[in-house]
Formats: structure tokens, C-alpha cells, sequence
């Protein structure tokens, strides 16, 4: 591959382009599906059409609704000509960016969802009759209108490719068909049902004479009848029982009066109610395997579903604490005290083979992502239940997929910083995957200059909300909670407003902090050391000062380290047009109303692009590393320069990460730009802050040089001058040189005025007073590797042997050319 030379950036644009995702492939057809697959499908969708090419017309139509109603496909049946069926998949593209999306005979990329999502929803407290194909699931429905009837697209072979986390802690009883596929598509789906979490799975057992590939949708059979089949499925029910959940002796859960203790008496057992009914959903605990814990669910007398993992922890001291947290849930039981020690009792030592995964922060899990109200990632495997403090985050949806993408992302076409932005927002699950550090990027820019668009808009990828700061948060918080926002935010995104709230002298520590991803060491009451809170994320922070003039500010004043200026990269908030963060308007009558409009866009439609990311990515993790990876690679390759110090690469890394997950969001049908706007986007902001960085030395040799350089610039009369008559053994004393100018009290050294030739000489307190807070040894040996300092030859002494009227001293001696020097200001 050639880079034109007329485009700097076509060899990143040619990368994404060479590694982009490919399109998923069209259900019985060959070759990959141009354009983007949209779910659900938005308000303004078009019709379903009547006809279809080659096909005609179909004779019936099953549509799948998520839990929230928005339609996530179709399945279409046709009659060959034959007279034999022909099922079909119908979903939702888009041809090109800009174009209206239409309907195709498609399946859709990843799992597949189940039908009657919708129904579920609306009855979470039912049982789930699980059939095979959607005419089944109706006809299943109306026949027992007990439970919820739902299915899995594509057939008796397709159970597999299909979604069934919907039916986590759901009792669910599965109907084969009347044949050997049926039976073998039922045990499939009953394992991908436990896999999901399902608290209970039974299968129906049929009796052999019913016909060949009888089907509950079919009329009822000879010597078979409704009463026959509510039969079967109760022994299905009583078969399954409630996943094994032993609990101790004389101690009985009625599912509908509660829990009881059968106290034995000489003439039988006499009950004692202790709490309202509830059910056991498994044993839990962390990753690591600590925290074990008991997970409940009942519903309070509002009829809001709770679900509450009761830590055995906090069982082991008379269980005071436990019995609290389920009473603040809306648990009734009773308050009696030897009651109260049975309930307790019956919770320590209940036990279930169901066991569940317990993360009190986002991010992955394995191969699956935890989000506060959902896991997305491969079916099976332990359920995982999220304890973290969700109410006091913005993750969440509202509003509309498309119209985010059409009211929020398009604007980042031709706008860098708002591409970028985004871009950031879904590069931070891709640190983990691609091994990459944490880090953050400030934007700096003065009041109204759209600097908080920026963070609006990114957080609207994870959430948000109808506040002023939408999914983010502002500076103004202590360590602690910070370290509890980041935890929260952990392999996601932390948007972080109005930079002057925080202490400045604190400021690089938060920096630090957040980018190196580990809380405070702190002692638990026994003296031994808690474990570290941990977390890897990308956060983005506006505000009207850089972190170096924000730490300036600070009445002890304060530098940063380069460290922390690379952990918290500053960004301005300005494209350079005179419009702000705006290089384009896109039809609107000035900056200002655009910023408006995305902000008013990111309020309303907010939370769909992070978890459709998350979707693609959790469906093809190894195929999309090495496509981000060729993307970064490119991108690398195509802003390094000759001579990058290592501090320009490692940023170079974190720009090209974002550029890569803006290329993937790109091809993926995430957000609606052009192939090469992310990398583009991202290409042209590193190379403005390395260009202010500086790129071919480290920070710290140039801030050493730049303050020499500034000393000798301001403070000229804090040097004694002396003339060629004041140096070596027969000098006498003189005015000093004077030449007019008014002298200080502190002095740095002397200068040396020979002819055209200046020399600074530094002594030690002066020398010191200029690095205070540096390596005075190394701000030397940099001096002189930069060739601005004079010794006597010998390598390891960086001062200079000179008598100064008639004393002989040791000082650093610098050149005049050092003010000449180009230091990246």
C-alpha cells in the first residue's frame, strides 16, 4: 500500500477501510450483506412490504418485539410451488449512509433474539412454555394461558444460535415436537435455558402414539386431549422443581403462603410462619471466590420484582444486618426473636446447585460484559448479577437507536472533536481487549465554547439523563467517591464537567489515580490491608484550564509531572474556525444552535450505541482484536515521526485505540460517518498535541530546559556580572562589570561577558532555587546533552573548575545559545 501524497491520512482511511468487519451473511444465500443491520427499528421505519421479489407474497408473518414493544424482526412464511413451506427471516439495513433503511430477507448479525419478548415482560411472574417455531408459540399461548409461550427462530436446529438470557430466573417447561428433532431441539433448549439462568427446566414428556411431528399448534389428536396436556406439563413442572434448593430440616417454602418452620410435637409438627414467600435463585459469589451469598427474589407490595443477594457474612453475627437489608426491600416477616433466629437460621444454610456470578462494577466478565441492567455477550455460562449502586449511575436507555444516530452522531461527520469524543466513549471496553492502559482526555477550552457538547454527547453512548451533565458527572468530589465513580465505571466511560471544582492541588492525583487504575491501600479494622479497588477506563474531562495552569493556580502553586500531563491528555476545545469545538454546522444558523441541538439530541436519545457495540464485539471478540489492531497499527504508522520520543508513542497508542473503535463503531453501523472520519478525527488532534507537547524529547528534558531558559530571560539581574579582568589567578577586584542595571538580593551566579560571548554561571543554591522539585544531577546531564552546558572534558563532572577574582569555583556553566533554543512553547 502507497500513501497518496496528497492525502496525509490515507493510509489510516486504507486500513480501516482493508479492516473493516465483514457484513453478516444473508440467510440462505452466499457472500456478505452490504450496509448496516438496524435493531429494534425506529419510529419512522418503513411498512413491511406485500410483495417480495421471487417470492410473492407471504401467507403469514410472526413479528418479534423486544421487551419495550420496538420490533426487532420478522419471520415470513411462504408456499413454494410445490406446495411446500418456505420460512424466511426478515430484518432491517441500510444501504448506505443517509439512505432510509428498508426490509430484507436477512438474518441479523450475533445471537438471535426470542419470540415473545414482549410477552415476558409483560408477565414476569410466569411460567415459560418453551415450543418449537412462532405458530407453535401462539397456538401454545392461547391453550395455556398460564404461562408465557415463546420460541427461538430459525428451527429445530437453530436453539443454539439464540438468545435465551430473557429466561434468567424463569421456570420454564419446554414442549418438543412429536419427532427426533423435536426431541433433540427441546434438549437443546432446555440446556441453553439453565445456561441463562432459568431457576427450573422441565420437558414435556410425550406419549409414542401421538402422529409423526405433532406440534401443539396442530388440532388435538385420537385419545389425546387439553386435559391430557395439562397433565403432562404439571409432571413436567413437579419434575423440574425449583433447581434442587435443599433447605434444612423442618424448614418449607409454600410458594404461596411462604416460608414456615415445622416445629415437631408429640402429635405431629405444629407450623410457624417466618416470611412472606420468596424464592431461592442460587448460591453467589465474586469472580475470586469470596462474598458468598444467598440470592432472593420476592415481590413487595407494590408488586416491584426485588432481587437481593444476601451475604452470608453478614448471616454469621446473628443475622441483624441481612434481616435489615430484606425488610428496606420490602420482605414481611416475622419480628419475633426466636422466629427472627430461624429465619437467619434457614437463609446460612439453604443450599442450591445454581450458582451465580456477583460483580459490584461494569465491564468484562470473561468473554460477557456486566452492565448495571444487563449482560451481552455468548449464551450459557453462570448467570451474573450486578450488586453495584446502579440508581446513583446513568446507565439506562431512552428514546431511539436512529435517532441518536441521526440527532447526535451524524454531526460528527466533518466535526473532529465530536467524532473523536464518541469515538473515546466506545474505545473504553476496547482497552482491556487490546491490552492497552487507562488514560483520559481534557477538553480545554473558555465558557460557551462547546466543550460540555463534547462530554453530553460521548456520554450519551452509555446513558444519560435529563440533567445538566447528562451520563457524566463534575469534578467537584472527594477522593473517595472518585474512586467509587471510577469503579463504576470500570471498562466503560467516565465523563467528568467543570475542571476548576477540583482542589488543584489535587488535581494530578486524580489524574493519576483514575489512569492508573487502583484506589487507596487502606487498613480493614484488624489492621490487615483491605484489597485495592481496581479499574481500567477512559475518561473525558472539559474545563476552561490544562492541568498544568489549574496545578499553577494552586496558592502553593505546583507543576505537574509529565506524567500525569500524559495520563490526562489535553485536548483544546477549539477546531480552529472560529466556531468553537465546530468545523461544520450542518444546516445550522451558528454554532451555538448546534451545540444545542446535540445537546437536546443526547437528553432524549441516550444508552443504545455502547450496548450495540458491546453486541458486535462479544460476537466476534478475536476477529474484531485483529481488526482494531491493524487499525491502530496504521494509524501509528502513519502520525509517527523520526525521532518520537517514548512519550508521544505511548499517547500515540491511546489516540490510535480510539481511532481503531471509531473505525469498528463505523463498520459495525454504530454511528453513521464516513470509513476513515474516526481515524481522520483522531489523526488530526494527536498531531496538534504533540505538535504543543513537543514530540522529539521528553517533557521533563524540555520543561528543564525551558525553566533554565525562562530564569535567564526574567531574572538577568540575579546574576553578578563580571568581565574577562575578574577571571583567573591574576584578576583583582572591580565594580563587578556593572553595566547599569539594578541589581536583586538573590543572585543565581554570575555572567560572564566576553565580548559577544555571554556565559551564566550557576552555583549551587542558584542552581538548586531553579530545579526545585527536579533531579539536580540529571536537570545537569540533560543541560549538558542538549549542548547548552560548558564542563572541563570530563564526562562524569558536569560542573566547570573557573576563579572568579582570584577564588577558584565549582559551577554550572551555561551558554547563551540556550535562550535561542526551540522547546515546543
Amino acid at each position: 500500500m502507497t500513501e497518496p501524497k496528497d492525502d496525509p491520512f490515507a493510509r489510516v482511511a486504507e486500513a480501516a477501510a482493508e479492516a473493516a468487519p465483514s457484513r453478516p451473511a444473508a440467510s440462505k444465500a452466499a457472500g456478505p450483506i452490504p450496509g448496516d443491520h438496524i435493531s429494534p427499528a425506529p419510529s419512522d421505519a418503513p411498512a413491511l412490504p406485500n410483495e417480495w421479489r421471487g417470492l410473492g407474497a407471504p401467507e403469514a408473518a410472526w413479528e418479534y418485539l423486544d421487551a419495550s414493544g420496538r420490533t426487532l424482526r420478522w419471520t415470513l412464511r411462504f408456499r413454494k410451488a410445490d406446495g411446500e413451506k418456505d420460512i424466511r427471516p426478515v430484518t432491517l439495513w441500510r444501504n448506505k449512509p443517509g439512505k432510509p433503511p428498508c426490509w430484507r430477507i436477512a438474518g441479523e448479525p450475533g445471537v438471535r433474539p426470542l419470540y415473545g419478548l414482549d410477552r415476558l415482560a409483560a408477565r414476569p411472574a410466569a411460567p415459560v412454555l418453551l415450543v418449537e417455531g412462532e405458530k407453535t408459540a401462539d397456538a401454545a399461548g392461547k391453550r395455556f394461558p398460564d404461562f408465557v409461550a415463546v420460541t427461538w427462530p430459525g428451527g429445530s436446529n437453530a436453539a443454539g444460535k439464540a438468545d435465551f438470557s430473557a429466561l434468567a430466573g424463569r421456570h420454564v417447561v419446554v414442549w418438543p415436537d412429536a419427532d427426533e428433532p423435536g426431541r433433540k431441539a427441546a434438549q437443546a433448549a432446555a440446556r441453553a435455558a439453565v445456561a441463562a439462568g432459568a431457576i427450573s427446566t422441565g420437558i414435556v414428556r410425550l406419549p409414542a402414539f401421538l402422529p409423526q411431528g405433532w406440534d401443539l399448534a396442530d388440532d388435538w389428536p385420537p385419545a389425546f386431549s387439553a386435559s391430557d396436556a395439562a397433565v403432562l406439563v404439571a409432571e413436567a413442572r413437579e419434575s423440574a422443581a425449583p433447581a434442587g434448593v435443599d433447605w434444612p430440616m423442618s424448614i418449607r417454602m409454600d410458594p404461596k403462603l411462604g416460608l414456615f418452620y415445622d416445629e415437631p410435637k408429640d402429635s405431629g409438627t405444629v407450623p410457624h410462619w417466618l416470611s412472606a414467600p420468596f424464592e431461592v435463585l442460587g448460591e453467589a459469589r465474586a469472580p475470586d471466590g469470596s462474598g458468598w451469598s444467598i440470592v432472593v427474589r420476592f415481590r413487595d407490595h407494590d408488586q416491584r420484582e426485588r432481587t437481593i443477594p444476601i451475604a452470608r457474612a453478614s448471616l454469621a453475627s446473628g443475622g441483624a444486618e441481612a434481616r435489615s437489608t430484606l425488610a428496606d426491600a420490602g420482605l414481611v416477616f416475622e419480628t419475633a426473636r426466636g422466629k427472627m433466629d430461624r429465619l437467619s437460621s434457614a437463609l446460612m444454610r439453604v443450599k442450591s446447585p445454581r450458582r451465580i456470578t456477583l460483580v459490584s462494577a461494569t465491564g468484562w466478565c470473561g468473554v460477557r460484559f456486566v452492565l448495571p441492567a444487563r449482560t451481552i455477550g455468548p449464551a450459557g455460562g453462570e448467570p451474573v448479577l450486578y450488586t453495584g449502586e446502579a440508581p446513583s449511575l446513568n446507565y439506562g436507555q431512552a428514546g431511539e437507536f436512529e435517532a441518536w444516530r441521526r440527532e447526535v452522531a451524524s454531526f460528527g461527520e466533518g466535526n473532529a472533536l465530536l467524532c473523536f469524543a464518541i469515538s473515546a466513549a466506545l474505545a473504553a471496553p476496547m482497552l482491556r481487549v487490546l491490552g492497552g492502559e487507562g488514560g483520559g482526555f481534557h477538553f480545554r477550552g473558555h465558557s460557551s465554547s462547546g466543550k460540555s457538547t463534547l462530554l453530553i454527547a460521548a456520554g450519551s453512548v452509555w446513558g444519560g439523563s435529563h440533567g445538566e451533565h447528562g451520563f457524566g458527572h463534575t469534578w467537584r468530589t472527594t477522593a473517595n467517591a472518585l474512586e467509587s465513580l471510577a469503579l463504576a465505571h470500570n471498562d466503560t466511560l467516565l465523563c467528568l464537567d467543570e475542571f476548576a471544582q477540583i482542589d488543584p492541588a489535587e488535581a494530578g492525583v486524580a489524574a493519576y489515580a483514575l489512569a492508573n487504575g487502583q484506589g487507596k491501600a487502606r487498613l480493614k479494622a484488624d489492621g490487615n490491608l483491605r484489597k485495592r479497588a481496581e479499574w481500567l477506563l477512559l475518561f473525558l474531562s472539559s474545563g476552561e484550564l490544562s492541568l498544568a495552569d489549574h496545578m499553577a493556580s494552586s496558592p502553593k502553586g505546583g507543576r505537574p509531572a509529565a506524567g500525569q500531563e500524559l495520563r490526562l491528555v489535553d485536548v483544546p476545545a477549539d477546531a480552529g474556525s472560529g466556531m468553537g469545538i465546530w468545523q461544520s454546522l450542518h444546516e445550522a444558523s451558528g454554532p451555538a444552535q448546534l451545540s444545542e441541538a446535540v445537546k437536546k439530541g443526547a437528553r432524549s436519545h441516550y444508552g443504545h450505541a455502547g450496548p450495540a457495540f458491546l453486541e458486535r464485539l462479544t460476537a466476534a471478540r478475536e476477529e474484531a482484536t485483529v481488526q482494531a489492531r491493524e487499525i491502530a497499527s496504521a494509524f501509528l504508522e502513519t502520525g509517527a515521526h523520526e525521532g518520537d520520543s517514548g512519550q508521544a508513542r505511548r499517547v500515540g497508542r491511546r489516540f490510535a485505540q480510539v481511532a481503531a473503535a471509531g473505525e469498528l463503531a463505523i463498520a459495525w453501523g454504530i454511528v453513521p460517518w464516513s470509513p476513515g472520519a474516526a481515524a481522520m478525527s483522531a489523526m488530526e488532534l494527536y498531531r496538534r498535541w504533540a505538535e504543543a507537547f513537543g514530540r522529539d524529547a521528553p517533557r521533563e528534558e524540555r520543561e528543564v530546559l525551558r525553566r533554565l531558559r525562562d530564569v535567564i530571560q526574567s531574572e538577568r539581574s540575579a546574576f553578578a556580572p563580571v568581565g574577562d579582568d575578574d577571571m583567573g589567578d591574576e584578576a583583582t577586584p572591580s565594580e563587578g562589570g556593572r553595566d547599569g542595571e539594578a541589581r536583586q538580593m538573590k543572585t543565581y551566579g554570575f555572567r560572564h561577558v566576553r565580548g559577544a560571548e555571554v556565559r551564566y554561571l550557576f552555583h549551587d543554591a542558584g542552581w538548586q532555587y531553579v530545579f526545585r522539585g527536579f533531579d539536580l544531577s540529571d536537570a545537569a546531564r540533560i543541560v549538558a546533552n542538549a549542548g547548552y552546558l560548558e564542563t572541563d572534558g570530563d564526562k562524569k563532572r558536569l560542573k566547570k573548575s573557573v576563579k572568579i577574582r582570584g577564588e577558584r569555583q565549582r559551577l554550572y556553566c551555561v551558554k547563551n545559545s540556550i535562550l535561542d533554543a526551540s522547546l515546543g512553547d
